[in-house]
C-alpha cells in the first residue's frame, strides 16, 4: 500500500485523473487529495473525494502555496498533478515521486 494524492483542477476534474484516483482506491492505497484551491472557495473538492471513495480529512488546501512542503509534511510518495512546475519542485525537493498528467 502507497500514499498517493491527487491534484483536483486538471486531474480529477478529467476523467483520465479520476479513473487513476479510482484505480488507486480499489488497490487498497491511502488515497489524497493536495490542492492549490483555498479551502473556502467551495466544497466540491469534498464532493469529489466522497465519490471516488477519499476521506474528507484526506483533502489537503495549500491555498495557493507550492504543493511539495505538503507532500512532504503528510508524507506522499506519489503524488498526480498536471502542473509541470509542481511536479518538478515535488521531484527536487522530496522523496515522492511527480507524475505529469496531461
Amino acid at each position: 500500500m502507497k500514499r498517493v494524492s491527487f491534484d483536483v483542477d486538471g486531474v480529477l476534474t478529467i476523467s483520465k485523473g479520476r479513473r487513476l484516483a479510482q484505480g488507486r482506491v480499489i488497490s487498497g492505497d491511502d488515497v489524497w487529495i493536495v490542492t492549490a484551491r483555498k479551502q473556502s472557495d467551495d466544497d466540491s473538492a469534498y464532493k469529489i473525494a466522497e465519490r471516488l471513495g477519499i476521506k474528507k480529512s484526506h483533502v489537503v488546501f495549500t491555498n495557493g502555496k507550492d504543493k511539495w512542503k505538503f507532500i512532504q509534511k503528510y508524507r506522499i510518495e506519489v503524488h498526480y498533478d498536471n502542473n509541470k512546475e509542481q511536479v518538478d519542485k515535488i521531484e527536487r525537493n522530496t522523496k515522492a515521486i511527480g507524475v505529469l498528467v496531461r
